[in-house]
């Protein structure tokens, strides 16, 4: 039996040039950042634990309940570019905005997320490196054939960032 499998290189990422409450801004007006990117990691939230022990039970007995939110950490080169700049700015203002991830294959992701660590290092021998870890607000839509599903994702009004 043949494994399946998707190639990493030639992964697109991409993230709205401004602030965004909709995931569709990725699509218009949108700054690549796959140039800079070596890795990128999508950790689904952890669910909380309910517990439902009662009398009877012979062990602790727990449910699921409310998911924290997903994370993503993007990493790769530290560049004075203005993807990374945005990034950077996301963190200090504390601003959302829309990304989007895209496999060779053009399937992927797209989600709206606000910067909530801006990390760099240094070392001898070596290049500047960055990462930027995201969190994410509201789910992920699935993108296919390179476009984000038409049900796009919004901030709710009024609501948090």
């Amino acid at each position: 039996m043949t494994s399946k499998h998707e190639k990493t290189q030639g992964t697109k990422i991409s993230v709205s040039k401004l602030a965004a409450t909709d995931i569709a801004a990725v699509e218009t007006d949108s700054l690549s950042i796959d140039c800079t990117t070596k890795e990128i990691s999508y950790t689904g939230g952890q669910k909380a634990d309910i517990d439902v022990t009662t009398l009877c039970s012979t062990e602790q007995e727990t449910i699921n309940g409310l998911a924290a939110p997903a994370e993503v950490t993007i990493s790769g080169n530290w560049a004075p570019d203005e993807g990374q700049e945005v990034l950077r700015q996301a963190y200090d203002d504390d601003t959302v905005h829309a990304f989007k991830v895209v496999f060779p294959s053009n399937n992927g992701y797209a989600f709206l997320a606000e910067v909530r660590q801006n990390s760099w290092s240094v070392s001898t021998n070596g290049v500047v490196t960055a990462s930027f870890t995201l969190r994410l607000k509201g789910k992920t839509i699935p993108v296919v054939k390179g476009k984000s599903a038409p049900a796009t994702q919004s901030l709710p009004t009024g609501g948090t960032k």
